[in-house]
């Protein structure tokens, strides 16, 4: 069984059903939500639910809607930073989301093979949420965010989690053959070009 936090309209979840029985899979953004569940009706073993994860004890938080529906997130600096590589790409909209924690969701539906977490700059928030090693996790990361890519590092670290590995830009079947430290990631990451360089992160 696979989490796929972040899940927009499916393309990874339904990439991924090769490699497992089972993908939960949790988008925020009720437009978007709805096509999850267009394009994933007709693949039984993909769970679709309405959520925002994140570490909020309150049930609803902010949650902003892109235009570009591939950018909503729980982070408005994503989307209105000077910093961010979309920074004024399009408009956006603050809405109330629905709350669920990793937690939650693995109390609910067992121990998953895999969390993927693809929530544009809400990454922190997401991990968060876990308060016990588990297995396998990726995030997404990007250059001009590395300061969040940390903030998770490190979180995860304090978890127990001590094997990282880096992907650049997207796959959705990329799987890493070779895991270093932690530390070796992060001199990484310091070397790569703000709005430009992203991928994920892996852990175990």
């Amino acid at each position: 069984m696979y989490f796929d936090i972040g899940a927009n309209v499916g393309k990874w979840s339904i990439a991924n059903l090769r490699n497992c029985d089972t993908i939960i899979s949790i988008e925020a953004s009720t437009l978007t939500f709805n096509r999850l569940q267009t394009n994933t009706k007709i693949y039984p073993n993909i769970k679709c639910l309405n959520y925002a994860v994140c570490d909020s004890n309150e049930e609803y938080v902010s949650f902003y809607i892109s235009n570009a529906d591939t950018l909503s997130t729980l982070n408005e600096q994503w989307l209105n930073s000077e910093t961010s590589r979309f920074y004024k790409y399009g408009t956006y909209q603050e809405t109330k989301c629905k709350t669920i924690k990793l937690d939650t969701l693995i109390h609910t539906y067992g121990v998953p093979d895999l969390i993927k977490i693809d929530v544009e700059g809400g990454e922190f928030e997401v991990v968060k949420s876990l308060t016990k090693k588990v297995n396998n996790i990726c995030f997404e990361w990007a250059a001009e965010t590395n300061n969040i890519t940390f903030d998770c590092i490190k979180y995860l670290i304090n978890l127990g989690y001590d094997n990282f590995a880096l992907q650049f830009k997207d796959d959705y079947l990329y799987r890493p053959t070779e895991y270093t430290t932690a530390n070796n990631i992060i001199e990484r990451l310091k070397s790569t070009t703000p709005k430009k360089d992203w991928g994920m992160i892996w852990v175990k």
